[in-house]
């Protein structure tokens, strides 16, 4: 049960009713949109989040990457990382905007603001539903969509608080992440990847680092080019 589409749809029922007795045609939209809403809070799963399957050989499997525009599961194995597709934002943001223009000539921006909403519950749901169907060896196994990524083709994995660079010379690409999820994958991916794992923190306090030792070093350049002022002192008789 996802706790978050339920909530929201209970409050866009209570905003149905209200705006409801004013606009009675409304009802007509905004009633079936808030069920639906309860309807997906309850049958949508919970995210897994971070976990690691050992029984798959996997060692880290994150539920939910954003990579050029689809969403993906990300699952790190011992030499390559698959990227399994669940879904493209593309179709959320089409599905989301034509409930909204809907929603807009029944109940004007209380109902775009409605289907809006409902446009991305119903992306949850979808994804929800395609992550159970990859399942046992398919976890592991390439499909038509995915991406595999061979850990020895990468230069360096970077990772900062909401996003994971995948740095390599021939593709780079960067997938944005979950809020919380960073903190927990630190630590895996430190010891799956080694010296090839940086952080931003890391890599702004280096770089902060070698700015100050350019300003020291052009410091010290700059006194050198200045003369030594020779003082004469002199005594009156």
């Amino acid at each position: 049960m996802r706790k978050n589409i339920l909530a929201t749809g209970v409050i866009l029922l209570a905003v149905a009713i209200l705006f409801g007795i004013s606009f009675p045609i409304g009802l007509l939209f905004s009633i079936p949109l808030a069920v639906l809403n309860i309807i997906l809070g309850l049958v949508t799963k919970a995210p897994s989040g971070v976990e690691v399957q050992p029984q798959f050989d996997t060692r880290l499997v994150v539920d939910k990457g954003v990579v050029r525009g689809s969403i993906y599961q990300l699952v790190f194995l011992d030499s390559k990382l698959i990227l399994k597709r669940l879904s493209s934002v593309s179709v959320t943001v089409i599905l989301a905007l034509v409930l909204a223009v809907v929603g807009l000539g029944f109940l004007f921006i209380v109902g775009a603001f409605m289907g809006g909403i409902t446009g991305f519950s119903l992306q949850e749901y979808l994804t929800q539903r395609m992550r159970n169907k990859i399942k046992g060896e398919q976890l592991t196994s390439v499909g038509k969509n995915d991406i595999e990524i061979g850990y020895a083709d990468l230069s360096e994995i970077r990772l900062g608080k909401s996003r994971l660079y995948l740095l390599s010379e021939s593709n780079s690409f960067m997938a944005s992440l979950p809020r919380g999820y960073s903190g927990k994958i630190r630590p895996i991916l430190a010891k799956i990847f080694g010296s090839k794992f940086t952080t931003e923190e890391s890599v702004r306090a280096t770089e902060a680092a070698e700015k100050e030792n350019e300003k020291s070093q052009h410091s010290r350049g700059d006194r050198s080019k200045f003369p030594r002022r020779q003082y004469s002192v002199g005594f009156e008789e």
